[in-house]
């Protein structure tokens, strides 16, 4: 084996040493080919016959173990090449390899082997199940896998066709060619399919290749017919006709009706209904929905509806259901089911059963009539029962009977009685009916009043108050009703007036106070009568003995009365009634009313009074909320005779009444707008106010419709118009629009708001913006030159010029600058949100070829970042606290403030150090508060740091020290305030002696103890202004002294002191801080009354003119303004924000040398005031005119003929017009001409012969 190995080795290796030697020999190629499925040693060729002389031996360049080794046989002496095996071309369908002979030469040799119809077509499965909608169209496409041959060329699946020759008239193949040869197949619908007809059919497909004779393969296709829904209900009859009776049950059935449909499942599932729109309204018959059968619903009425048509359909339940209607008619069958009707009408003046006892016989009481729907023509007999004989029927007709008086009537004797009518009829069996009423006998006064005795004797204290009772009197009528009813009265006498007596339940009262020293004894008669006509009446003694008791000083009812009352009440109505009572007598015990100051003296009020006598608080003058208080508090005093008083409060407010319509100011605006406008663009603001308040004064507004209101938009909160569509089209217009303004109550401004737009047009559209509004944000802290937003605009033109960009207004201060190409807007100077929160610009964008532009809004917010720590007003403060102070005393209150706004601004109050729990803070209204007694620990004092923290990241903060000195040498029993910080906020708006607040002390030993001897009063402190404030010494109310003004003080800070007598002169003291609220009583003021601008006249919009400047003493949203022009826009806009004046349309001095504009300013209060200006603008004149001849004809030519030959003749003055101030005049002569001269004052040309004269 070995030795074997060797020589194949070295057999190799001679034969490389060969080749290598002969490497630039013959290379020859050989091409064999042979069919597959030959047997065995089939001979393929000879390596020989490609070579140019005979060989000896061959070398193969393939192994043993290659794929050309396994299935061929090569000779290596002689060449041949013969199959090993029997060939595959499906496995493999080419050999190659390489053979080298002895002398060097090199052969490629290459075997194809060639293909048999060996394979037949085979389909993926040998059978298919296919779904065809019944509503699938002809020519209906359906894919199926085709059939796959193994052999190639025409051997390979070649056709497609039906075995079922019947089949043809419904579907056909088609068949093309597809990827790899494989030919794609679909089977086509030829005709339409119905699955009611036939719902399966199954086919035969079979494929056959080209071999010959040909291989085929087949596939059975089942294709399932899908019911569609296409075949509507069918009824079985198209009309129905039953009867049933009237007593029928609800719920008995009365028909069937029954429809078909051929459909399957849901499309053939059938729901019957009634069609309610076209029949039976009423519901009386129900159908059942699945079986067609009909109840019925209601109780039937032969008399109200004899005959009844349904309307029925039915309804499959498809996706698109198909319907079919049928009628059925239903007839009534009658029955005597109905019993006689009694009506009764009385013929008493009310209506009522009732009959006077004063009635005489033969008097008619009651008609009776009776009806019976069952019975036509047929009698009724009807009979009377009851009424003791005092009461008969007489026939009147033959359904007709009146009641009459049979006897005489007593009420007295019986005023009551029961009467039965019966009415029977004849029908089978027969039916009666019977109505029983109580007929009433009415009374008649023949009875008079009867007291229990004639004369009554009673006693009262003289310190009863005044309306005290004394009697109840009952006198006894036996008549009824109002000959019943027993009014009382006091007969005349000069003592009436002490005593009262209630009309309706004779209740005697005292209507004075009693003073048995002046009186002892009260007589006088009481009269009772009742209420017939002529009335009677009868009469009883009284004698009242007056019992005397001791003196009392007066006594309010309340201490504290809540009104409230609607402005514009009339003058001299009373809405209040304060009552105090004296229990004294007449000399003490008659009490005045009158309005106090608080402080011992009497006081008026200029819009109520009160009645001295009555307490009756009143309106003396017209109460209108929208101009004055909204609140108003009175201190009234009631003083009797002796000096004695007592006061009472009465707080009034004062409710607004929907009494103001919305106002325009102005009523009307007139702007100018350029026909390019976008979308988008804000056109102008109305405004309206309402002098009411709350839902009354909020305002919204309205666009009336109109010929081209469409065009335009309203925001109904604001009052901004805005374009919604393009002006183009309309070219240069004139468009007026409506607008309403209504209040939360409904009312509707008087006038509308009358806007005139006048629609500009020019010959050159303007580069465009995309937008007619941006919104940028940028923090604070960005750098100078930080961009903040990119604008952009389109050139609508085919213009390649590029577009240009500029801030007309709306940047007063220059912070921030627009690249002129890029648009891209950056920030010149740094950026404080504290200073400007925001920037309002406006943006124009140009070309240079054009005079005309657009303009767009961009709102540029400034975001507030934590650059400012929250600051207290100092940096410490002390207080002094008594050692008896109780635990929940507010002691202190922090404020500091932080000028960042959101989060960054909201400020948290801390302790750095609690000082063992004896005080809290409020972390949000930063109320320093006592936790725990001081009494236990003898501390002589307490130092507190107070941290007031932002809420912005990361956080900022400062400190406030608070030095807390604690009195220990405080008595045991000693005053002290409710709380040591008085903190109240109050409007400007409010008078003078309006209450404000109260500040109360107690003792801090013996809480049985009265307080009503501490004294209060005010004391001022030090770097504060005066205060405009007093304090009541007992009460420690405290009042304005003076009118408030926000603007010239918002905060007041001082002390009250309270002392008591009775306990050493000992004192407390608390701290009050008034904060006083801005309301809006400052109108916005111009820095001038007249403006006076000027700007050069041209061919392009000037921009910024100037501006315009108004201040608002005011604060918050009563100091935010807003700038308005009143008269036409056309040339002209302002800023709405900053007051900026912009010239948009290019000016023409020769056509208007002057403008006169006039603007509103208006600030955000409630109402809103305003104040105008006028500004003149001067347009100054540039030299864009040359001089031009007046008269001359369009030759530019004159022929003058001179008769006369005078030297310096006048020929002709050729009058010459020029808007410049200077006009040199000359003259150009033809050569050769004759002399003339011309007179540069009046332009005349002196010439002597005739002369053609160009000019």
């Amino acid at each position: 084996m070995g030795c074997k190995d060797a020589s194949a080795s070295l057999l190799q290796t001679l034969v490389l040493s060969l080749l290598c030697a002969q490497s630039l020999g013959q290379v020859f190629n050989l091409t064999l080919s042979v069919k597959e499925g030959l047997p065995a040693r089939t001979i393929v060729g000879d390596l020989g016959a490609g070579l140019s002389r005979p060989s000896t031996g061959f070398f193969i360049s393939e192994s043993r173990d290659s794929y050309v080794f396994r299935d061929l046989e090569i000779d290596a002496d002689t060449g041949i090449i013969s199959t090993a095996v029997v060939l595959d071309r499906e496995s493999r369908d080419k050999y190659e390899f390489v053979a080298a002979t002895l002398t060097g030469e090199m052969i490629k040799v290459t075997i194809e082997v060639k293909d048999v119809n060996d394979h037949s077509p085979v389909f993926p499965s040998e059978q298919v199940e296919l779904e065809i909608s019944e509503l699938s169209p002809p020519g209906s496409r359906f894919q199926i896998e085709g059939a796959k041959d193994q052999d190639e060329g025409e051997f390979g699946t070649q056709g497609y066709r039906i075995t079922e020759s019947e089949m043809s008239d419904l579907f056909h193949l088609d068949y093309r060619s597809g990827p790899e040869n494989h030919l794609n197949l679909d089977l086509v619908l030829n005709n339409k399919l119905d699955r009611e007809a036939q719902d399966l059919y199954t086919l035969t497909i079979e494929a056959f290749d080209g071999g010959i004779p040909a291989r085929t393969g087949t596939l059975q296709v089942n294709i399932h017919v899908l019911d569609e829904n296409d075949n509507p209900p069918v009824f079985n009859q198209t009309e129905y006709h039953t009867s049933v009776r009237e007593d029928a049950p609800v719920m008995s059935a009365v028909c069937q009706v029954q429809a078909t449909d051929y459909d399957l499942g849901d499309n053939g599932r059938l729901t019957y209904e009634i069609n309610r729109r076209q029949s039976d309204p009423n519901e009386v018959f129900s159908i059942n929905e699945t079986t067609g059968v009909v109840y019925l619903n209601k109780p039937l009425d032969f008399e109200t509806q004899a005959f009844h048509e349904l309307i029925i359909s039915a309804r499959d339940n498809g996706v698109q259901p198909e319907y079919s209607s049928t009628f059925v008619g239903v007839r009534v069958l009658n029955i005597n089911d109905n019993s006689p009707t009694i009506s009764v009408l009385f013929l008493s003046d009310t209506g009522d059963a009732v009959v006077s006892e004063s009635a005489a016989v033969g008097d008619y009481v009651a008609r009776i009539s009776v009806s019976d729907p069952d019975l036509e023509g047929e009698r009724i007999t009807v009979t009377l029962e009851g009424g003791d004989g005092k009461f008969t029927l007489k026939q009147t007709d033959d359904f007709l009977y009146a009641l009459c008086v049979n006897s005489e009537l007593d009420r007295e004797e019986k005023d009551l009685y029961e009467l039965k009518v019966q009415a029977s009829d004849f029908g089978n069996p027969p039916l009666s009916s019977e109505t029983v009423f109580l007929l009433k006998v009415s009374d008649m006064n023949d009875c008079y009043p009867v007291f229990e005795k004639d004369a009554y004797l009673i006693s009262i204290s003289e310190d009863a108050p005044q309306g005290s009772s004394l009697i109840q009197f009952q006198a006894r009528d036996a008549d009824e009703g109002a000959n019943s009813e027993v009014r009382y009265s006091i007969l005349k006498s000069n003592q009436d007036s002490l005593i009262d007596i209630d009309p309706e339940s004779g209740l005697v009262a005292t209507a004075a106070a009693l003073d048995r020293e002046t009186q002892m004894e009260i007589w006088f008669l009481v009269v009772a009568a009742d209420g017939g006509e002529p009335a009677l009446s009868s009469t009883a003694t009284v004698t009242v003995l007056v019992e005397d008791v001791n003196d009392n000083e007066p006594v309010f009812e309340q201490q504290l009365y809540n009104v409230s009352i609607l402005e514009q009440s009339d003058v001299g109505s009373c809405f209040l009634q304060v009552v105090a009572t004296d229990a004294d007598s007449p000399e003490f015990g008659t009490l005045l009313y009158s309005l106090s100051d608080g402080f011992d003296k009497q006081a008026t009020h200029p819009l109520f009074q009160i009645n001295p006598h009555t307490g009756e608080l009143c309106v003396s003058q017209d109460i209108d909320r929208d101009t004055g208080q909204t609140v108003h508090d009175i201190l009234i005093k009631a003083e009797d005779p002796g000096g004695l008083s007592a006061q009472t409060y009465v707080h009034i407010e004062i409710e607004d009444l929907n009494d103001n319509a919305p106002v325009f100011s102005p009523e009307e605006y007139t702007v100018s707008i350029s026909s390019h406008a976008q979308p988008g663009t804000e056109i102008v603001s109305v405004i309206a106010t309402d002098r009411d308040s709350g839902r009354f004064g909020q305002v919204t507004y309205d666009l009336l419709p109109g010929d081209m209101s469409t065009l335009f938009s309203l925001d109904k909160q604001t009052g901004m118009l805005l374009l919604t569509s393009t002006l183009t089209h309309l070219g240069t217009a004139n468009v007026k629009l409506l607008i309403t303004a209504q209040d939360g109550g409904g009312s509707i401004s008087v006038r509308p708001a009358e806007v005139t737009i006048n629609v500009l047009r020019s010959a050159q559209a303007p580069a465009v913006f995309q937008r007619s509004r941006y919104a940028f944000t940028v923090p604070e802290d960005a750098p100078p030159g930080t961009p903040v937003g990119t604008v952009q605009a389109i050139n609508p033109t085919d213009s390649m010029e590029s577009v240009s960009y500029r801030i007309s207004s709306g940047d007063p201060q220059s912070l921030f600058s627009v690249h002129p190409k890029l648009g891209l807007i950056t920030n010149l100077k740094p950026l404080d949100h504290e200073s400007q929160s925001y920037a309002l610009l406006v943006l124009q964008s140009y070309t240079d070829a054009s005079p005309v532009y657009s303009t767009t809004q961009v709102n540029i917010t400034v975001a507030d970042v934590n650059d400012n720590a929250p600051i207290f007003p100092k940096h410490s403060d002390t207080i002094t606290v008594s050692q008896n102070t109780r635990p929940g005393t507010v002691l202190f209150i922090a404020h500091a403030h932080d000028y960042d706004s959101g989060a960054n601004g909201r400020v948290q109050y801390y302790l750095k150090s609690r000082e063992n729990g004896v005080f809290v803070i409020d972390h949000n209204l930063g109320t320093v508060t006592l936790n725990e007694s001081l009494e236990m620990d003898h501390q002589q004092g307490y130092k507190l740091e107070i941290v007031a923290k932002d809420e912005g990241e990361p956080s900022l903060s400062s400190t406030l020290t608070l030095s807390v000195n604690v009195d220990q040498t405080t008595a045991e029993d000693s005053l002290a305030f409710e709380t040591l910080i008085y903190h109240v906020e109050i409007g400007e708006g409010y008078r003078k002696d309006a209450r404000v607040i109260q500040a109360r002390a107690h003792r801090t030993r013996g809480a049985h103890i009265s307080n009503s001897g501490i004294i209060y009063s005010l004391e001022g402190e030090p770097g504060f202004p005066l205060v405009p404030f007093r304090i009541h010494p007992k009460t420690g109310w405290l009042y304005l002294s003076a009118n408030l003004d926000y603007e010239t003080e918002s905060k007041y800070h001082f002390r009250v002191l309270a002392t008591e007598a009775s306990l050493s002169n000992t004192s407390a003291m608390a701290t009050v801080t008034v904060l006083v609220l801005d309301i809006n009583d400052n109108a916005p003021v111009f820095s001038r009354d007249v403006y006076y601008f000027t700007v050069l006249e041209g061919s392009s919009p000037q921009g910024l003119v100037g501006t315009v400047k108004a201040v608002d003493k005011d604060s918050g949203k009563n100091s935010q303004l807003s700038y308005l022009l009143l008269s036409d826009g056309k040339f002209f806009r302002i800023n709405a924000k900053t007051g900026e004046i912009i010239n948009w349309v290019a000016l023409d001095r020769e056509q208007y040398s002057q403008h006169s504009l006039k603007v509103m300013v208006t600030d955000q209060g409630h109402p809103r005031l305003n104040a105008t200006a006028i500004v003149h603008i001067l347009i100054a004149d540039i030299n864009d005119n040359a001089p031009q001849f007046t008269y001359l004809p369009a030759s530019k030519e004159l022929n003058v003929q001179v008769r006369t030959m005078r030297l310096h003749h006048n020929v002709m003055q050729l009058l010459m017009q020029s808007k410049a101030v200077l006009i040199n005049y000359s003259y150009i002569c033809a050569p050769n001409c004759t002399c003339f001269s011309i007179t540069f004052s009046c332009c005349c040309l002196l010439m002597h012969q005739e002369m053609h004269l160009s000019l």
